[in-house]
């Protein structure tokens, strides 16, 4: 085997590197301007470059960069009450990624149970097509059989029940069981979004079965659904909420936030994480947690979603190949008849960044700052690259 590149090969990248980019566009070294309708997989929150973001991020480079999680740091404290308050939890754990932060989901679950309910508890029932991440924890709670292929055994004590069906999910809840494990709205699943009072149904159904109910918010939260995190838009309050992805606008943090009930679940000594909460990173995040927590900009969200949908409603569905539009707030799918791979490709060509979900879903996660006139003109894009296909 000839290796040109020193890079691992589980990636296959695309294109020349970008440079600079400013909002939602991005011009790469060989001077094409792209529009991203991707942000990063619903990362870059507030787009490239923003102002305060920015400045915030050279502002605590200067001062401090680094001091590990043995001692405080004046960000990580703001970002700590931030997160905890926009998300109605009581305590929080950060991490590098949402990986992590589902790692010590799973933890603080088990632990929960067995050290400080002193029961037998250490099962997780998690949900068919989910995705929950790539370390082996996190892959072990992902109901998605081909990223299992090559790593197995993994981690014992997860099972798995159809997305949106009560009925399943309360069979399978044992008296062994820690925790549920599901996302509020499917991302890399195929953007699939739950039946009306499915959230609800869950929230009662743990409490009444003595196990806790987590909730992956790492694509949704953040303000991607128009509510800070999807689950308020439920009205559901878990006992855990995980994070990551857009929380920092492109640095690398993730978070596990919890309830006060269950904080001895986590004690000194138990978990911890050499980087998580890193000053800088929890400078960015301060920046991006009160920009998105104005209630005027998350209501700004969900109309943009609902624009964006309507338009992809107009333009597509009379395709025979496009099968539904779906999604919420700015994290919508075009679900396909036949792969999305080879549209995602074309619109790449065409200057506009999209990702695949679920195999056959056609995903649009773009900056929460997106205009409309850029929408527009992604659907535009989008319609000229599917209508070829007719």
């Amino acid at each position: 085997m000839t290796i040109n590149s020193p890079f691992a090969q589980c990636y296959r990248t695309t294109g020349s590197p970008f440079v600079r980019g400013e909002g939602c566009r991005l011009p790469n070294t060989d001077g094409a301007q792209f529009l991203d309708l991707g942000a990063g997989v619903a990362v870059s929150s507030l787009g490239h470059n923003h102002s305060d973001l920015v400045a915030a991020i050279a502002q605590q480079a200067s001062a401090v960069i680094h001091t590990s999680n043995l001692y405080q740091s004046e960000p990580i404290i703001e970002a700590a009450e931030k997160v905890t308050r926009y998300t109605g939890m009581d305590r929080v754990f950060f991490s590098n990624s949402g990986a992590e932060a589902i790692e010590a989901a799973i933890k603080i679950s088990r632990r929960y149970a067995q050290e400080v309910l002193g029961v037998s508890r250490y099962k997780i029932v998690s949900m068919e097509h989910s995705f929950h991440g790539r370390t082996i924890g996190a892959l072990s709670a992902t109901g998605q059989p081909k990223y299992w292929k090559g790593f197995e055994p993994l981690v014992p004590g997860f099972s798995f029940v159809p997305y949106g069906n009560i009925d399943a999910l309360e069979e399978a809840i044992d008296d062994e069981t820690a925790a549920v494990l599901l996302e509020p709205l499917q991302g890399e699943g195929g953007v699939v979004v739950p039946p009306d009072g499915y959230l609800q149904a869950v929230r009662s159904l743990t409490r009444a079965r003595g196990c806790l109910m987590i909730v992956d918010e790492i694509q949704t939260g953040i303000g991607r659904t128009g509510h800070f995190v999807a689950c308020q838009g439920a009205g559901v309050e878990p006992d855990i909420i995980t994070l990551a992805k857009g929380i920092a606008g492109g640095l690398p943090l993730g978070a596990m936030v919890h309830r006060e009930a269950i904080s001895e679940g986590l004690i000194p000594g138990t978990h911890a994480s050499t980087f998580g909460g890193n000053p800088v990173c929890c400078a960015a995040a301060n920046v991006v947690m009160d920009t998105v927590g104005d209630h005027a900009f998350l209501r700004s969200v969900r109309e943009k979603g609902e624009y964006l949908r309507s338009r992809l409603t107009e333009e597509l569905l009379d395709l025979e190949h496009v099968l539904e539009i779906r999604g919420l707030g700015l994290l919508c799918g075009v679900a396909l008849d036949r792969a999305a791979k080879p549209f995602v490709q074309e619109l790449f060509h065409l200057g506009v960044l999209t990702s695949v979900a679920g195999g056959t879903v056609l995903r649009l996660s773009p900056p929460l700052v997106v205009s409309k006139p850029e929408l527009d003109e992604g659907v535009e894009a989008i319609a000229s690259v599917l209508r070829s296909a007719s």
